[in-house]
């Protein structure tokens, strides 16, 4: 599976011009990683994700930090919601959990490190072999949660859960600077960066190997 993720659109325009120049990569599926707007409102979000309406592939999306809780109703009655919830593609099974953890900030959808680890607890089962793991908040001291200047602004949870439940791939966000790939383990971390200035990532599982390639409108690596 080809799986295009994108992530932190801020509600800029460019965001979804750019969304629309990766449609034509050949996607198996399409994973949106949250903040669609900047801290609302809800029609912009909705704007976004116009570019999508004709697209033939599965679509998921959850939330980030500064989008309204309001915009979870959106994704549903779009039927992409991967907030909260667990869907199988292919012999995938995705699970999902958008906001980020506490901020200094104040921003609109934050949870405590417990509400997350209970969470994305609540959505493993026990058979689960080929998980997909899609946060908005990164998992904590990586390559992709750190901060310009050094610091760390991860999850703790979603870093514990990665190491006790072993998903084939965490695809995070929330970091713009903290564009990269990482590894925990055998699970591939992948940060696409800001869709808002030009970025994405490509990333392919298959039953020898799981691989990411980190794409650009300007440039590619």
């Amino acid at each position: 599976m080809r799986i295009l993720a994108v992530a932190d659109f801020h509600g800029k325009p460019d965001s979804k011009l750019n969304l629309s120049k990766y449609l034509d990569r050949g996607p198996d599926c399409i994973v949106i990683i949250g903040d669609l707007t900047q801290f609302g409102p809800v029609r912009v979000g909705e704007e976004i994700l116009e570019p999508l309406k004709d697209v033939n592939v599965p679509i998921l999306c959850v939330p980030g930090n500064c989008d309204p809780k309001e915009i979870v109703g959106v994704l549903d009655k779009l039927d992409i919601n991967l907030h909260g919830k667990r869907v199988e593609i292919e012999g995938l099974t995705f699970i999902g959990l958008g906001g980020s953890n506490i901020t200094p900030f104040n921003t609109l959808f934050e949870f405590t490190e417990n509400e997350i680890w209970e969470e994305l607890s609540s959505l493993v089962k026990e058979k689960d072999d080929k998980l997909i793991l899609v946060t908005h908040a990164p998992p904590y001291n990586t390559r992709v949660d750190e901060c310009q200047g050094g610091a760390h602004a991860g999850s703790k949870s979603v870093r514990r859960f990665i190491e006790e439940k072993h998903p084939l791939v965490n695809l995070c966000a929330h970091i713009h600077e903290a564009r990269n790939i990482d590894r925990i383990g055998n699970t591939l971390l992948v940060n696409p960066g800001p869709i808002s200035e030009g970025y994405a990532a490509l990333v392919e599982v298959n039953e020898k190997e799981v691989k990411a390639e980190l794409l650009g409108l300007s440039r590619e690596r």
